[in-house]
């Protein structure tokens, strides 16, 4: 851990290799509602799209559900993407006016789509549906993006 002082501000970073992850990030995750996932395309483009997500024995689980889209779940560019390189970042932060008050964790990861029917896709699915009531009346559907995490950066301007 490093103290950075820029324009000011105090930032403070951490990478968090061995991902035992404090009690105060596993909060800022719990809390968050939508988080951005980034991939890259196989022209090296990025994509990012905002998720919701759920986080499960240190791993984070982003339902491809049933919610109204231009292609089926399998066909949506952020799991080709995938298919074609593992290598994501999630990214949570929150926003105030007060910028004391600004945050983002940043995940980096390796994502790999995860198919029909497990133990581990029912509690997936009571998690989500507990932390989004929208799914009890939209489809979670039988496949999800699992980020297993390879580094974590948190930066607080507090």
């Amino acid at each position: 851990m490093c103290l950075l002082y820029t324009l000011s501000f105090i930032c403070l970073f951490s990478d968090l290799m061995s991902l035992k992850l404090n009690q105060k990030t596993l909060t800022l995750i719990k809390r968050a509602k939508v988080a951005r996932l980034g991939t890259v395309d196989q022209k090296l483009y990025p994509y990012v799209v905002p998720i919701v997500f759920v986080f499960h024995e240190n791993s984070f689980f982003i339902p491809l559900d049933e919610k109204k889209k231009t292609v089926n779940s399998k066909n949506l560019k952020r799991v080709k993407n995938i298919e074609k390189n593992p290598n994501v970042t999630l990214l949570i932060d929150r926003y105030q006016n007060n910028w004391k008050k600004l945050f983002f964790l940043m995940i980096h990861g390796k994502a790999t789509v995860i198919n029909g029917n497990s133990k581990l896709m029912d509690k997936i699915h009571k998690l989500l549906i507990s932390k989004y009531p929208q799914y009890k009346k939209i489809g979670i559907g039988n496949s999800c993006i699992k980020i297993e995490p390879t580094k974590v950066r948190f930066w607080s301007n507090s």
